[in-house]
Order: C-alpha cells, then sequence, then structure tokens
C-alpha cells in the first residue's frame, strides 16, 4: 500500500505511512498503552497512515491502517475512539461491542482488546482529572454533583444514545476534529489559542453527563449553587479584602480550585475582563477615592503601596490612562480643597463598584 491514504480522516494530509509493526506499536503508544499489535491476516503485508497532532495540551492519534489485532494494558485514563471507516470488534472485561463507520465509543481504564477491517480512526487520550474539571466548571459547582463521578469513571465501555441532543453533540465533536484537521495545516499553535482541547472536553462532558442538557437539571443545580454560595463570589471577596498584597494567577487557582483557563474564562464571562485586569481596575479605583479624600501629608507613593503597587512609575502610567490626569495633581488639588480629615485605611473603605454589579468600572 503506497501513497494517500485510502479512508477518509480529519488529519489525512497529516498521514504518514509505514509498513512496520513496531513503529505502528510506537505510534498508537503515544495514546494508549499498547500491549501487543498484529496484522490480522499475516500473509497479507503491514500498512499504517498515522500521525499524532496536538490539540492544544490534548494529545491524539489519527490512523488509516490494515486490518489488525490490538491488546492494550490497563490504565488510569479513558480513552475515546472516533471511527470514520471500518469496524472494530472490542472486547472488554465480560462487554462486547461491534462499532463502524460514523460511531464513537469510550472504554474507561480496563484492558481491551479488538479486531478490525481496514479503518480509519481518530483515538483520544482522556485525562480523568481534567474531565472532572471541566465538568465541576460546566455546572458551576465546587465538587461533583452527585452522580455524576460514575458517568465520567465508568466502569464499562460506552456509547451515545440515539436522542437527537446526544447525536447533535456527537456531530459537533467530530466538526472540532476537521475544523484541528483544517487548522493544523496551517498554524499549530493557534489550536491552543482558540482552545479547541477545552471544547472537545466539554462537548464529551455534554455527551456523558445529560444532565447538562437539561435546563431543569441545570436549574436546580445552580439553585443549589447561590444557597451554598458560590466559589467565585468567594474569591471576589477575598481579592477585595487582600487588593493591597502581591496577588497572582498562582494564588487564585489555588484558593479557588480553578483551572488557569477555567479562572480566565469565569472572569470573562461574569466580568467581562481577565482577572488581572480585574484587579488592576481595582486597585485605581481604591487609589482614586483615596487620592480624593487624603489625609494631611499624604504622598502618592504610600497610596500606591498601600493599593497594592509596588512600582511607581506603573501605577503613574496606569492611572493616567484610566483617568487622564496624574495622581500627584489630583493628590494636590485634594489637598488643596478639603480640610485637614483622617480616613480609615484604605483597605477598609467600602468599595463601591464591587465588580460583580459595576461592570462599567472594569476597563479594558
Amino acid at each position: 500500500m503506497q501513497g494517500k491514504p485510502p479512508l477518509q480522516n480529519p488529519f489525512q494530509h497529516r498521514l504518514r505511512l509505514t509498513h512496520s509493526l513496531e513503529q505502528s506499536k510506537a505510534q498508537l503508544q503515544t495514546v494508549l498503552p499498547i500491549a501487543s499489535i498484529a496484522a490480522a491476516d499475516s500473509s497479507e503485508p503491514w500498512w499504517h497512515h498515522h500521525d499524532n497532532p496536538c490539540i492544544g495540551a490534548l494529545v491524539i492519534h489519527a490512523s488509516v491502517l490494515a486490518p489488525m489485532r490490538l491488546a492494550t494494558n490497563m490504565q488510569n485514563d479513558l480513552t475515546v475512539v472516533v471511527i470514520y471507516a471500518g469496524i472494530l470488534n472490542v472486547e472488554q472485561g465480560a462487554w462486547q461491542l461491534s462499532c463502524s463507520h460514523q460511531e464513537l465509543l469510550i472504554l474507561p481504564g480496563a484492558a481491551w482488546r479488538c479486531e478490525s477491517s481496514s479503518c480509519s480512526l481518530v483515538i483520544i487520550h482522556l485525562e480523568r482529572e481534567r474531565l472532572q474539571r471541566v465538568a465541576i466548571a460546566m455546572a458551576e459547582q465546587r465538587s461533583l454533583p452527585e452522580g455524576w463521578r460514575q458517568r465520567l469513571e465508568p466502569r464499562e465501555p460506552w456509547q451515545p444514545d440515539d436522542s437527537s441532543a446526544s447525536q447533535a453533540l456527537h456531530a459537533s465533536l467530530r466538526e472540532v476534529l476537521t475544523m484541528a484537521g483544517r487548522l493544523i495545516e496551517q498554524n499549530e499553535a493557534l489550536l491552543e489559542h482558540l482552545e479547541l482541547d477545552l471544547l472537545i472536553y466539554r462537548l464529551l462532558v455534554a455527551l456523558v453527563v445529560p444532565e447538562l442538557r437539561e435546563s431543569d437539571s441545570l436549574g436546580r443545580l445552580r439553585s443549589r449553587r447561590r444557597e451554598g454560595g458560590d466559589r467565585f463570589e468567594e474569591l471576589i471577596a477575598y481579592l477585595e479584602e487582600h487588593l493591597h498584597e502581591p496577588l497572582s494567577l498562582h494564588q487564585l487557582e489555588a484558593m479557588s480550585h480553578y483551572s488557569r483557563r477555567a479562572l480566565q474564562y469565569a472572569f470573562l464571562e461574569r466580568l467581562g475582563c481577565s482577572p488581572t485586569q480585574w484587579i488592576r481596575t481595582m486597585r485605581l479605583e481604591r487609589a482614586r477615592r483615596w487620592l480624593q479624600q487624603p489625609q494631611p501629608g499624604e504622598t502618592v507613593t504610600r497610596i500606591a503601596q498601600a493599593c497594592g503597587y509596588r512600582s511607581m512609575n506603573l501605577f503613574s502610567m496606569d492611572f493616567q490612562q484610566r483617568f487622564h490626569v496624574k495622581p500627584s495633581e489630583l493628590l494636590r488639588e485634594s489637598l488643596g480643597k478639603q480640610p485637614p480629615q483622617r480616613l480609615p485605611d484604605p483597605s477598609s473603605i467600602p468599595n463601591q463598584s464591587t465588580g460583580l454589579n459595576q461592570l462599567e468600572h472594569l476597563g479594558p
């Protein structure tokens, strides 16, 4: 078998041909703990068109290959097999399934084996922990809702049902893989910026957890979230109390248990900006209020430091960009107009724009 792959695959133009079973095993090892692989008919020459493209942090394997017999070892994570052509007969424990053209199969971590005709596949390695984190973020919960863990950690092979919602999600997953196949030819780095890997995880979570497709179930989850308090609101409250301290994205991840991407998404969805933009805006608002109501002898340097700035140059530049006036000029004007008065520490000044309700103060 020479030339281009005989069956269609979303990564068609990247596939490379090998006639070595050892090389095929090495390529498949990127997504599967391969125990063995062999040609289904030893009298026929072996051929395998393959590639291991990366979609962001997601490693996948694309294959168009000859009839085969394959066996895997046990692993901790899940495997998704998207079939584009051919027939796959899979055996895992007591379960036996026959999957064919345009079907999808999710396999738990137990060892499995299969026999196939000539087939075209995309195999996705799903990290169990990331799948759970994505599900928690989609449900806007602090932990996995009751009953979801069993669905996200299946003990048996799983396929989508015939409902219109499941079929639409399955079709969307294929469209994302096709999109990735087109974009990777142009700019592989672009896939990471588009976060298609996160979209693939979300589509698979929505496939496995039907409650995410039902407005009533989601409504109940969100109601429980409101009753029990929301970790995002708790994070905002913490930030407002500690604006004078050094703050980093690493700290926010550790406090909120959001991943960095989920954190960025939560701020963008709720506040229309990134975490760093929101923190900068709140610090500048606090500094403005203090500069307008200063104590006698107050200095710009002390106010800037009390509002979390360690660089006077950066504070002056940010302040002028936001308010179109130098902080020193505002302080001088305020000291000249107002009688001496003592204000509380700036960290105790009520925040007039909480960030959750006053989006006009968020800035660029």
